[in-house]
């Protein structure tokens, strides 16, 4: 996809607004956090994954318990291991 825009001033730095099409096909919203890079002269606009608190991962994961395990089993031996 691509489109010619118009660079315009806004205060002390320049903008471009990036159309509908580009937003929805990317998932982008308002507040959405984006990543910027030049390489080879040109402007990278990337839209940066959203992180996950600490809190969100653990309501996520399915087979804990919220306890430690008593014991995890690391297989058989397989080098020179001091048991």
């Amino acid at each position: 996809m691509t489109k010619t825009m118009k660079v315009n001033r806004w205060g002390d730095a320049l903008g471009i607004r990036l159309p509908s099409e580009f937003v929805k096909a990317i998932g982008l919203q308002e507040k959405n956090q984006v990543e910027m890079m030049i390489r080879d002269s040109e402007i990278i606009i990337r839209k940066t994954p959203e992180l996950l608190s600490l809190e969100d991962l653990i309501d996520n994961c399915s087979e804990w318990d919220g306890s430690p395990p008593d014991k995890y089993e690391w297989g058989e031996p397989c080098g020179r291991e001091l048991l």
